[in-house]
């Protein structure tokens, strides 16, 4: 009897939840475009610090066009003119140019902002033509012998599919992790306030103390449906990470797809890791739900768990302990980073979901004397 009137609860809240389905549309669409989003502004990060536009001067003398001809190839985001040492200071310093070589008399200068994101490649490669500019002028007289020998170059990326998944996630899996994270507590505290602070400050938890079902059973209720919802939020948040992966980060797409043998062990992990995340958050926002009357004041301290959350999920990009894995919304990267190099166990997934339940038990509980306190 008791389970049937668990469920009879959470039959009556998800009811509530699907008369309203622009609600519960909006619900899924905004981790789905937040990630999404976010994947493109990464992408496009990633594409500003690798591109950039550099400029060679040359005095009079030498002909920019012959020099254009010879190393454009090799350096196409350079361009060549005739100029001087102020003409390049002007370009560099109105940001017209990233990076400028000025060749004058027997040196060859290199101008550069350090505090734009393409310093490091552009100084890199200013180098890089600085030195094969001084090796063609050292012999400028057997030009068209040295222009016909010239030798190609191709680059040789060394690294694995896993090493270069593992460098993405290194760099972006946290800030993913913490929307999705972020989104899940967004709905969280929502839920929390309709169905649970809602029914104090809409005056009908009244009624529900006259229900024949204890009000834990009753809370139980609520707290499943609104640990369904959030946990789908997640997943979705989860597939949009992935569709932005493959649509705006391509290598590294290709790199998860080279691990298609491991697909069920990605699977179990994520959806693992999204389980705990999501019995973190439903304890903590039951608790802060239960707590109060009134949703403005349960909103403060709302707020105060979302940052618990975000600050969690941010923990592996400055903390580089094993414990990390242990925790869940912590646990994101370290855990897949683990898949990429083939050192993944097990122990830490449960080891999570221990820690995720624990939290969940004692927020049951916490949250169940909060109720009945109320209803004396």
């Amino acid at each position: 009897m008791r389970n049937n009137h668990v469920l009879h609860v959470m039959r009556s809240e998800w009811k509530k939840t699907t008369k309203t389905p622009v609600q519960l549309v909006t619900m899924l669409l905004v981790p789905l475009l937040s990630v999404l989003f976010l994947s493109w502004c990464l992408s496009y990060v990633n594409v500003l610090v690798n591109r950039y536009k550099g400029t060679v001067y040359f005095p009079e003398e030498i002909s920019a066009e012959e020099m254009e001809t010879a190393f454009s190839e090799f350096y196409p985001d350079f361009s060549f003119r005739n100029g001087t040492m102020n003409d390049a200071k002007t370009r560099v310093g109105n940001g017209r140019t990233d990076c400028a070589l000025v060749v004058e008399d027997k040196f060859i200068y290199i101008l550069y902002d350090s505090s734009i994101l393409t310093a490091s490649v552009a100084l890199k490669d200013a180098k890089d033509l600085g030195l094969d500019i001084s090796y063609l002028l050292s012999g400028k007289e057997y030009y068209d012998e040295v222009y016909e020998i010239y030798p190609e170059t191709e680059a040789l990326d060394l690294s694995t599919s896993a090493e270069r998944l593992d460098s993405y996630l290194d760099r972006v899996g946290g800030v993913v992790g913490m929307i999705v994270f972020l989104m899940m507590s967004s709905n969280a505290m929502a839920i929390s306030a309709h169905t649970i602070t809602g029914e104090k400050e809409r005056q009908t938890f009244d009624a529900l103390v006259l229900c024949p079902a204890d009000i834990s059973k009753i809370l139980t209720g609520k707290v499943l449906v609104m640990m369904t919802e959030i946990f789908v939020s997640g997943l979705v948040g989860f597939i949009a990470s992935v569709a932005g992966m493959a649509i705006w980060s391509p290598k590294e797409f290709a790199a998860l797809s080279d691990n298609r043998g491991s697909v069920p062990v990605w699977l179990l992990v994520i959806l693992s890791i999204l389980f705990a995340a999501t019995l973190v958050i439903t304890a903590i926002f039951s608790v802060i739900g239960s707590a109060f009357a009134q949703t403005k004041k349960a909103s403060l301290f709302s707020s105060a768990g979302m940052v618990i959350v975000s600050v969690t999920a941010m923990l592996p990009t400055f903390i580089d302990a094993e414990l990390i894995r242990l925790f869940p919304l912590a646990n994101w990267t370290p855990l897949l980073k683990d898949l990429c190099e083939d050192d993944f166990t097990y122990t830490p997934i449960f080891t999570a979901l221990a820690i995720g339940l624990l939290l969940f038990g004692i927020s049951m509980i916490l949250s169940s004397a909060l109720w009945e306190r109320r209803s004396e």
